[in-house]
């Protein structure tokens, strides 16, 4: 029992097996790259199917009066042709595709007998042969006209084929001179033979004796006996006399296209002369008309010696000829040429190719290679940019302000930068930079640091509201004041183009004492009262307004002259110094329900509103960058010290419009708001206004800090501190 079921156990796993590996079983298949190929052969003999990877071979199938075509892999043929070797990829049919035979016909026209073919393409049929004729194609028509066919031809129904033929006529050629050419029988002349004749060049084969017309071309069918002749052209004999150089080789030519140059030792070849007397350069290609001998021309060789004066060194040579001039090259310097003096002296200028007499020194001139420097508005809406220069390369350039007075709407301008978007180099009026190349300043625009605030007319109390009765109640007009402290900036674009109007103006400072450095849009510093009075009458000019401050009868333009009376004409439309109550009701918020709202301009915390000794690190700081004070103006607290245009002096507690201690105490005016370098607690001589007032600044000659200088007239008065803020009457 046991014997039988192991014997069934085999049995069945040996069945299972071949089953599996099995050709017929799919899944055998898939895993061993075995595919069904059947073949569909379209009424040829059948071709039996395949179970295979790859087709080694085409696999033969025939159909009557039918040439097979090759097997597709789709049944309209819009496939590609099988090539052989064919890899399989999956189970496949292919079509076989036939064309069909027809019976082609040859009608030779007496010629010899072609015999009919069955074909579906004429591959290559029998030339006939025509008694004194030369035959011309095979023509699907019988009075030849078109294109006769080309093998192999592809036949679509059954088809006569014409012989076309060419008769054959005698051809003669008389050679002039030449040697002799053998007569021939031809129908059609695809090739001539070329004849030769000594000391002529052959020019072709004419139809006519006078050679009219132009030279035969090939092929030509010939219609008749016909006689070809032979035209000439006459060669010469070109010669040479080297004068001493190395021989050359005589030869006959009808043109020169060039020639080969001679050597001779301690000599440099100058040329090819047409006479021994070297009058007559020969020039190339020359056409000849008898035969010539060139004649050499020598120069003996001498030391040329370059000095290059500061540029690559040029080695020395030994020459009779220099062709072309050598090139040195310096930094920032252009070659312009060679000279037989150090001076490089006008009308000394060796041109090349230059034949050298005797030893010599040449000598390199160079001048100052020439950079382009183009100012670009950028944007601008009005005005112009300043005139483009060029200038030498190396040297030091300095910038230009705006000298065109460049405007766009909304905004100022700031300074120019060697890129549009103002990521390159940045440059103010009067930078410098050395220049090594093309260089190319775009106006840069930001915040416009010259705009102004208008203030409308009213009233408020001046001072410490904690002063009670004793504050004056003020009444003002309306008037303009600057949005921010007069920049750095905006003082240097007015101060240079004062001091070519006309103008004598002390230099401000870059908003702290050290001067060493270039911060943005500080303010500008170390201004005292008279040069603040000529700046503005300066800026007045400059945007074409009436200066306001005269002195005697005319336009204060100096500010260290002390002739004349001070005057203010508030007839002018110029800008001027605010008036000390000007000043506090615009750092109050310009109303009485503003005014004694805040300790500060614009806030109870100074760090708000205010760069004091606290938080300024003792040196000024970019204006308008802490906050604004209710009608936006900034840094009326901290930053720098403000001039007022009034005298100091108390104002009593009545009621005033519009007052202005114009001569009290003689000698001290006003400066108000505060400074980077100071705080209240320190100087407590400076009286702190609770109303929007850092310092009020009300100097003596009593009390003398290290930052003023005391023994100066107040009027003259300079202080780190101090700038400006400048007004114009309301339009």
């Amino acid at each position: 029992m046991k014997k039988n079921f192991r014997f069934s156990l085999v049995f069945y796993t040996t069945l299972i097996l071949a089953f599996f590996v099995s050709c017929q079983n799919p899944f055998f298949q898939k895993l061993s790259d075995i595919y069904d190929v059947n073949f569909s052969t379209n009424g040829g003999t059948e071709v039996a199917a395949m179970h295979t990877r790859k087709i080694n071979e085409s696999p033969i199938t025939t159909k009557t009066d039918c040439d097979f075509d090759g097997w597709y892999t789709t049944s309209d043929f819009t496939s590609e042709k099988i090539s052989f070797p064919f890899e399989l990829t999956d189970n496949i049919t292919l079509y076989a595709k036939w064309n069909q035979k027809y019976r082609v016909n040859f009608q030779t026209f007496d010629g010899s007998a072609v015999e009919t073919q069955l074909v579906s393409i004429l591959v290559e049929v029998e030339t006939p042969y025509k008694t004194n004729c030369d035959f011309a194609g095979w023509y699907t028509n019988s009075n030849f006209t078109g294109e006769p066919i080309v093998l192999p031809y592809k036949v679509t129904k059954p088809t006569t084929l014409y012989a076309k033929y060419l008769q054959r006529y005698t051809l003669k050629f008389e050679t002039n001179g030449g040697n002799a050419i053998d007569d021939m029988t031809i129908a059609l002349i695809q090739v001539l033979p070329e004849p030769v004749r000594t000391n002529f060049d052959f020019d072709g084969w004419y139809l006519y004796p006078n050679f009219s017309g132009t030279p035969l071309q090939l092929p030509y069918t010939i219609t008749h006996n016909t006689t070809l002749y032979a035209k000439w052209l006459p060669t010469y004999l070109v010669s040479f006399e080297t004068n001493g150089g190395n021989a050359i080789n005589s030869y006959r030519a009808r043109n020169v296209t060039s020639l080969q140059n001679p050597t001779k030792a301690g000599f440099t070849f100058l040329g090819w002369y047409l006479d021994s007397g070297f009058s007559d350069a020969a020039e190339f290609p020359m056409a000849l008309e008898a035969d010539t001998t060139f004649y050499a021309k020598w120069q003996q060789n001498h030391t040329v010696t370059f000095d290059s004066q500061g540029g690559s060194s040029v080695a020395s040579i030994t020459t009779g000829r220099i062709e072309t001039a050598p090139q040195p090259s310096k930094a920032n310097k252009s070659f312009a040429g060679w000279y037989t003096d150090s001076e490089c002296t006008e009308g000394n200028e060796v041109n090349f190719p230059y034949t050298v007499n005797s030893d010599i020194t040449l000598y390199a001139k160079w001048i100052a290679e020439q950079c382009r420097i183009t100012y670009y508005p950028n944007g601008a809406t009005g005005g112009s940019v300043p005139e483009s220069v060029s200038v030498d390369k190396g040297s030091t350039y300095t910038v230009t302000g705006n000298t065109g007075n460049l405007t766009k709407n909304g905004y100022a301008f700031t300074k120019w930068n060697t890129k549009s978007d103002g990521n390159g180099q940045g440059y103010s009026s009067g930078n410098t930079f050395t220049v090594t190349g093309d260089v190319s300043l775009y106006a840069m625009w930001g915040k416009d640091y010259a705009a102004m605030v208008t203030v409308e007319g009213g009233w408020f109390y001046l001072g410490d509201p904690n002063s009670g009765s004793e504050r004056p109640k003020i009444t003002l007009s309306s008037f303009q004041i600057a949005k921010y402290e007069l920049t750095y900036e905006l003082w240097l674009e007015v101060y240079t183009w004062a001091i070519e109007h006309g103008y004598t103006m002390t230099r401000a400072n870059k908003g702290y004492a050290t001067n060493d450095l270039y911060k943005s849009f500080v303010p500008a510093t170390n201004i005292s009262w008279n040069m603040a009075c000529v700046w503005l009458n300066a800026y007045s000019e400059y945007k074409g307004y009436e200066p306001v401050y005269y002195r005697g009868s005319a336009v204060w333009k100096n500010d260290t002259s002390t002739s004349g009376t001070i005057e203010w004409k508030q007839d002018k439309n110029g800008y001027r110094l605010p008036t000390e109550c000007e000043w506090e009701f615009a750092a109050g918020g310009g109303s009485a329900e503003e005014h004694d709202k805040c300790q500060y301009a614009g806030s109870n915390v100074i760090g708000d509103v205010a760069w004091y000794s606290g938080n300024s690190g003792n040196e000024a700081h970019p204006v308008g960058t802490k906050k604004a004070n209710a009608i936006g103006l900034f840094d009326m607290s901290g930053n720098v010290l403000e001039w007022c245009y009034d005298y100091y002096g108390g104002f009593g507690d009545g009621d005033l419009i519009n007052p202005i201690h114009s001569n009290y105490c003689g000698t001290f005016r006003v400066v108000r708001g505060g400074s980077a370098w100071v705080e209240n607690s320190n100087y407590p001589y400076f009286q702190y206004e609770y109303n929007c007032i850092y310092f009020t600044g009300r100097f003596s000659s009593s009390y003398s800090y290290d930052w003023i200088d005391s023994a100066l007239e107040r009027n003259h008065m300079f202080c780190i501190q101090c700038g400006l803020r400048f007004v114009r009457n309301a339009e």
